[in-house]
């Protein structure tokens, strides 16, 4: 059982490995998501004019909000431009992140920093526990086709983007469990319930 004042736990995995479905299983009367892919949608429309200077007007829709279908396919394809995004983004929404697991640990519950980017966005150091949701490259691209119409070459290129993702954890000097959720709704809720279990 894990305790202390001041536990975060941090969730992260690839793209369509299934860490959103874990987190969406959570009790929510011990547990507060912070969906860090939500607030980079919020980072988006934040940081509009070093997005402009950066990528230039046509990342922009119609009704001047950031055209993710556009900017997407552009970051991916280019590991330059990914970094100068992040480099936008990414301070904006840790320092929210953050700021919401201290106001979800204010209300008595467990704050959950679900993130790809755990490791390279600077949040592994403030977490307790990590929780790594894995799945085979196939059945995650078999996942992104089937739910986001994404070919399988989008997705080889969002793949290689997330290369990193869960190699520094096991170094990072705290508990990381991994959880498999290469099969049905059931095993994963499961592994839910023994996480829930080791976090007490």
């Amino acid at each position: 059982m894990l305790g202390g004042d001041a536990l975060i736990v941090g969730l992260t995995g690839k793209t369509c490995a299934g860490k959103d479905a874990f987190a969406a299983m959570l009790p929510q009367d011990r547990f507060a998501v912070i969906d860090v892919d939500r607030l980079g949608h919020e980072a988006l429309e934040a940081n509009h004019e070093a997005l402009e200077a950066a990528f230039g007007p046509s990342i922009f829709a119609s009704d001047g909000s950031v055209d993710r279908k556009v900017l997407g396919p552009m970051v991916f394809a280019d590991p330059a431009r990914l970094e100068t995004l992040n480099a936008i983004t990414h301070p904006w929404m840790r320092e929210e992140a953050l700021r919401l697991a201290a106001e979800a640990e204010g209300r008595g519950l467990v704050p959950v920093i679900n993130a790809a980017l755990l490791e390279s966005m600077g949040f592994v150091e403030h977490c307790s526990l990590i929780i790594l949701v894995t799945a085979p490259l196939e059945v995650r691209m078999r996942r992104a086709a089937e739910r986001d119409g994404i070919s399988s070459e989008e997705f080889m290129k969002r793949a290689r983007a997330q290369k990193d993702i869960g190699l520094s954890l096991f170094s990072s000097g705290r508990r990381v469990i991994t959880v498999i959720n290469d099969s049905t709704e059931d095993s994963l809720s499961r592994q839910v319930e023994n996480c829930c279990g080791i976090i007490g």
